[in-house]
């Protein structure tokens, strides 16, 4: 996998996609799963993501932003990688443009990427925000993120998930959860045999507020104060979540 297609998984986040009026803006994710070539390591991989994050300094006319995720709790038989390249921005748009402003220069970088990593399953994804995070981001900051695949429930639609999401918010925001929920729907270069409708990824500060937010699930479930949800979900994943570039829209 070159980094010129690594380009296209930091190329569409939107921070904020319900406006005031309830209007939903779709804008993208893409995801580039990752192993260390033999006999690398994660200080290689961050010595060329150096580079390109200098590269995008003084050739990127439009913000991005970039995370790398690390494995915290994940079966190897489910999932064979060392780490996730993310990217962000603010439209799709973004992505042609950080894809042609990279080809003008950035081989080097390129070629440097295909000796440290051995990356496959590059996809491109509809990302919307369904909370806000309560904290801004901070750049370099190491945060945890919980990721499930969901299906909506028989009889549901999209069309049900706005309201539903007001409800959980209300609850969160009574629970004091200050995280963000976003949804990431499965779009160009996805597995044509995906079996779930999007991922939902949600952030936390550190693995006691993550451990603490599943025993207020189970206490939830328990004494029926848990709001009802639209889909159904599989056995979460969670990982380390750090910042190596952050340029949002102003």
């Amino acid at each position: 996998m070159n980094l010129r297609l690594l380009i296209l998984t930091f190329s569409i986040f939107s921070m904020s996609f319900l406006n005031a009026d309830d209007h939903i803006e779709f804008g993208g994710l893409a995801a580039i799963q990752c192993q260390f070539a033999d006999g690398k390591d994660m200080d290689d991989v961050m010595k060329v993501l150096d580079e390109w994050n200098e590269y995008g300094d003084e050739n990127f006319s439009q913000p991005f932003s970039a995370w790398v995720m690390t494995p915290v709790y994940m079966s190897n038989t489910d999932f064979d990688l060392d780490f996730v390249f993310l990217g962000f921005a603010d439209s799709l748009a973004s992505v042609g443009k950080a894809e042609d402003e990279f080809r003008k220069g950035g081989q080097k970088i390129a070629e440097k990427w295909e000796r440290v990593t051995d990356c496959s399953g590059m996809s491109l994804n509809l990302n919307i925000e369904a909370r806000t995070p309560k904290n801004d981001w901070i750049e370099g900051a190491t945060t945890y993120t919980m990721i499930q695949s969901c299906s909506l429930k028989d009889g549901m639609t999209v069309n049900d998930l706005q309201a539903n999401d007001k409800v959980w918010n209300k609850y969160l925001d009574e629970a004091g959860y200050e995280g963000g929920y976003w949804r990431w729907w499965p779009e160009t270069g996805a597995p044509t045999e995906t079996d779930y409708d999007y991922l939902v990824a949600v952030s936390f500060t550190d693995i006691e507020q993550y451990g603490g937010s599943r025993e207020n699930r189970l206490r939830g479930m328990m004494d029926g104060s848990r709001p009802e949800l639209v889909h159904d979900c599989d056995i979460p994943r969670l990982y380390e979540s750090t910042n190596i570039r952050l340029r949002q829209v102003n």
